[in-house]
């Protein structure tokens, strides 16, 4: 059957997005005779180096040494499946909700929110005209930086819906529902996320809410794990409604979900009971947990090694040309290989800052790889 028609078979939501709808590519692809363009994004996704780098950045607890912590890349697997989920039984396209969410935090830095505050900080005081954020930087991830197998160019060329999920699937959900954005929407000239709005989908909204559920009990459980948190410390009410442990939250979250957008039809929506629970529950996070004294401690680190970093790499570009100049200066080590050739895969312009060179690069490091690059370019640091 071919893959238009199974599509319109299956997904028969009214505004559920198909392959043939789909507002296109920034570069031409001749089409695929057995996957439809969304399933082509998730293969281009999972294959990426991004996607690769995922299992070794922080998602709440920095360099954990227990396997049962979990890394970026288990977060986005959870918030992929669930959104999955969630799309089937709304009759809403499965393969774009999966593809949003496998590539939605493909913009993060290294150390989670953290090193995005840090980032964020530097792109102010290097004078870079924009402010870092993790979803702003993922749509230049998939469109400029990312890497696919040996391809001449880089970028992965996603749908504009990908696209669009990966840039507009962070915000402040106050009712409880996400509304697809109606008209045009030119995603390269988004430069914050209250311009980013919300996704042009169904399944954009999805992995919107999706993420917030995902992300609020599994933070809990591996509070646990950490024993940052007792059981009991976990808010009566929010146990109440939701449930006690990572699997009861999510099933009563995702259930009322598909629930309430079923009968809301044109948007993605959850009841206002367990809106309040889910906000209760992400509040919690955020005094007991995101803000604890062992996380707290290692943000100093992470800051002074981000931040060492970039000044010293920003320092060595001016040194050798943006290293293309005599290196001899500079310590032996690896990472000025790498960074070359970086630095002459993504083609950099003449008048592109070194500032923003040097936070492409360090955006896209996992934890431990920084500290290693910190202690090659400057061993007195470590």
């Amino acid at each position: 059957m071919p893959i238009n028609d199974y599509e319109s078979r299956v997904y028969t939501h009214p505004l559920a997005t198909l392959s043939s709808m789909s507002r296109g590519r920034m570069r031409k692809m001749p089409p695929d005779g057995y996957r439809s363009e969304f399933q082509r994004d998730i293969h281009r996704i999972i294959y990426s180096q991004p996607f690769r780098r995922l299992r070794h950045k922080t998602q709440v607890f920095f360099l954990p040494h227990n396997d049962h912590i979990c890394t970026r890349m288990e977060h986005v697997l959870h918030v992929a499946s669930a959104s999955r989920t969630v799309a089937r039984h709304l009759q809403l396209n499965e393969d774009l909700a999966e593809a949003i969410g496998l590539a939605h935090d493909l913009g993060h830095a290294p150390f989670g929110h953290h090193g995005e505050e840090v980032l964020r900080d530097l792109s102010r005081e290097t004078g870079l005209g924009f402010s870092f954020e993790h979803e702003i930087h993922g749509l230049r991830v998939v469109d400029t930086l990312a890497e696919l197998d040996r391809e001449d160019i880089a970028g992965l060329n996603l749908t504009f819906e990908v696209r669009d999920g990966i840039v507009s699937h962070c915000g402040e959900d106050k009712s409880g529902e996400a509304v697809p954005h109606k008209g045009s929407k030119d995603l390269q000239e988004i430069r914050s996320q209250n311009a980013a709005g919300y996704p042009c989908t169904m399944e954009g909204c999805i992995v919107r809410m999706v993420d917030k559920i995902a992300y609020a009990g599994r933070d809990v459980e591996d509070a646990l794990v950490a024993k940052v948190i007792q059981p009991e410390d976990v808010p009566e009410e929010v146990v109440r409604v939701l449930g006690k442990n990572n699997g009861a939250i999510l099933g009563t979250l995702l259930e009322d979900l598909i629930q309430c957008s079923r009968r809301a039809g044109d948007r993605i929506a959850m009841s206002a009971e367990m809106h309040h629970a889910l906000t209760a529950l992400i509040s919690f996070n955020e005094k007991r947990i995101y803000n604890q004294e062992k996380v707290e401690r290692f943000k100093k680190q992470a800051t002074r090694a981000i931040r060492e970093l970039y000044f010293w790499l920003m320092d060595d570009l001016k040194k050798t040309n943006r290293l293309r100049n005599d290196r001899s200066s500079l310590p032996n080590a690896s990472v000025y290989d790498v960074f070359g050739q970086f630095i002459r895969k993504i083609a950099y312009k003449e008048e592109d800052p070194d500032s923003l060179i040097v936070l492409d690069f360090i955006s896209g490091m996992t934890d431990n790889y920084l500290l290693q690059c910190l202690d090659g370019v400057n061993p007195k640091v470590s």
